[in-house]
């Protein structure tokens, strides 16, 4: 029969089954014993793999216990941080603008995709927002498709990336996405989602439904992972110190306002030890001692706390920031040294920094609708096109908008230019269109379009 210290050895035995070990414990097999956990560093949790997700599906993925840290900071920063909300809420404005319209240019899709995008339970023009906001947090999206099966319409619904732990991919090929793994509130066990790669995302059940489907969508994911990297990991410790060094400059203002500032001279003995007390017991702004009246001589003291000295440091840390979220000082308000014609040259690496993310967050919306109208033609609710193209177009606002004298001018420039691309027969009418009001800052639907031929 095998000891106690025996089973206490497997115990910590890399290599044993814990089913063996548990088998032991539900038999009454263990003895009552003190243990002694050393938490320093080199040590880590005996938890689950398959709730923490340490095992690294691309080769060039992080273990899931510092991507998790990540997020959980990234949030926390976004929900308390000041700079950290400025640069979210300017990467969104930039790249969502004024809108974004999924179309396409054959009647039966365009149909289902505006059913789609208006839907109540979807309102995809107010989800926007949010999902720009998470994508420049966390660098990932991971959205669920729910169908109904007896329209054939996907209802979205989003999954924060700080619950999924792990994705299964094919064993040859970390592309290709088959499952997700959405840790849960009070289990060490996974709740998995199938994904496209997965051999079930579009056949229908026995009883004609089809499963939930998880997608995933990331941006800054180097070569060889399959997770994404948010915007603000490497600003985040600059905007934390940024913040205390305002907190420490405001707290030591407020210090010497309070303390040593004035100096008082009370001729009528009879106030003296009245006045002490309220010095002693009170705020002497609040208080209103400087109201003084005769017989009393108040001394104001110059207050020199050097905030011309901290001026560089303060700068220095907003310029960490700006260069780390790929804008110029002037998007974060630091307009105080840069004229007009200096800022427009200096904005335009960041112009190129929203046009690359509008480009991608396109991409991801379009991707997006071409998947649930691929399942409600798994159910046979619509009908695919002979070649499997669903003409899907993305139409938006240009990242940068110029004043109106400019969209004046470009409209009028490329309307000539596209006369003559018609003429040619190099396009047509409706490419026209939509390509003469994006010169001019507006944005059209195909519907809208449509409407415009005909009248």
């Amino acid at each position: 029969m095998s000891t106690f210290l025996d089973r206490l050895r497997a115990l910590f035995r890399p290599e044993q089954d814990t089913s063996a070990v548990l088998s032991h414990l539900r038999r009454g097999e263990a003895a009552a014993v003190t243990v002694r956990v050393d938490d320093s560093p080199g040590w880590e949790a005996r938890t689950p793999r398959s709730w923490r997700g340490d095992a690294p599906t691309g080769p060039a993925d992080r273990p899931w216990s510092e991507r998790l840290d990540d997020l959980d900071d990234a949030l926390e920063a976004w929900r308390k941080n000041f700079m950290i909300r400025r640069v979210v809420t300017m990467i969104t404005s930039y790249v969502v603008g004024d809108g974004i319209i999924v179309s396409s240019r054959l009647p039966q899709v365009d149909a289902f995709v505006r059913a789609f995008w208006t839907h109540p339970k979807n309102d995809m023009a107010a989800r926007l927002a949010p999902m720009c906001d998470e994508l420049t947090r966390a660098g990932e999206l991971f959205p669920v498709l729910h169908t109904n099966r007896i329209d054939g319409m996907s209802y979205v619904r989003f999954v924060p990336a700080s619950l999924i732990a792990e994705i299964e991919t094919a064993p040859n090929d970390y592309e290709s996405e088959r499952r997700y793994g959405q840790r849960q509130e009070n289990s060490t066990e996974l709740k998995w989602w199938i994904g496209p790669g997965h051999r079930l995302a579009y056949r229908p059940t026995s009883a004609g439904r089809l499963r939930p489907l998880m997608l995933h969508y990331a941006v800054n994911r180097p070569i060889g992972a399959t997770r994404g990297e948010g915007d603000l990991g490497p600003v985040l410790p600059w905007a934390m110190r940024y913040k205390a060094w305002l907190e420490d400059r405001v707290r030591l203002n407020r210090l010497r306002t309070r303390q040593g500032i004035m100096d008082v001279e009370i001729a009528d003995d009879s106030v003296v030890e009245q006045k002490r007390r309220q010095l002693r017991t009170s705020n002497p702004t609040e208080a209103g001692i400087y109201v003084h009246g005769p017989g009393e001589k108040v001394t104001m003291h110059e207050l020199k706390i050097g905030a011309g000295d901290a001026y560089d440091d303060g700068q220095t840390l907003r310029m960490a920031i700006a260069t780390g979220v790929n804008a110029a000082l002037h998007y974060l308000g630091e307009g105080e040294t840069v004229n007009y014609a200096t800022a427009k040259e200096m904005g335009e690496p960041t112009a190129r920094f929203f046009s690359q993310r509008q480009a991608a967050f396109c991409a991801i919306l379009r991707d997006l609708v071409a998947t649930a109208y691929r399942r409600a033609a798994a159910l046979g609710q619509a009908t695919m096109p002979s070649d499997g193209d669903l003409q899907l177009i993305v139409t938006t606002t240009e990242v940068a908008r110029a004043d109106n004298l400019t969209l004046a001018q470009a409209a009028r420039y490329v309307t000539v230019a596209l006369q003559a691309w018609k003429a040619e027969g190099w396009i047509d009418d409706a490419t026209a269109a939509r390509m003469a009001f994006r010169f001019a800052g507006e944005v059209l639907g195909e519907d809208e379009v449509a409407a415009m031929q005909q009248s």
